[in-house]
């Protein structure tokens, strides 16, 4: 069996890297699920407004219980025992995705998706302090329960 992996220097730390059987003769390689490939910064470019506005969403999260922030290349993923919102950083906002085992009627929601048939992801554009009330923060909590 034969392994190839083409890496950039200090990309990955040697405990970061998982193997499994992928199928007969091949092993996937998965990266540990907190790897953050270096010198693709999503905050990058971004305003501090919007820097601001991230951290006060994951101090209100971290009210909830442990919250894992998965950075990807283009988004966060925030988890509890699985995913339970998705971040993407705009120039000027976040977009935020909650799933949630309803559908949220409310003129705050930009779109909802139905993921499966008890969940549903649901769109928000966050561009000021304001966005991060109490409804949010109801909504992620039971995004976050949903989650366990």
């Amino acid at each position: 069996m034969h392994l190839v992996l083409m890496l950039k220097p200090g990309v990955l730390f040697p405990n970061q890297i998982k193997m499994r059987p992928f199928s007969e003769g091949l092993e996937e390689i998965m990266l540990a699920s907190d790897t953050y490939l270096i010198g693709q910064d999503i905050f990058n470019g971004k305003s501090q407004a919007v820097r601001d506005l991230y951290s006060l969403l994951v101090d209100g999260l971290n009210k909830l219980g442990p919250v894992q922030e998965i950075k990807k290349a283009i988004s966060i993923s925030l988890e509890n025992r699985r995913p339970f919102a998705t971040v993407l950083i705009r120039n000027r906002s976040i977009k935020l995705v909650l799933r949630i085992q309803h559908r949220i009627a409310n003129q705050r929601i930009l779109s909802v998706d139905r993921v499966d048939d008890k969940s549903f992801d649901h769109t928000l554009l966050l561009d000021s302090k304001n966005d991060i009330d109490d409804e949010l923060m109801k909504w992620l909590g039971e995004a976050y329960q949903c989650s366990e």
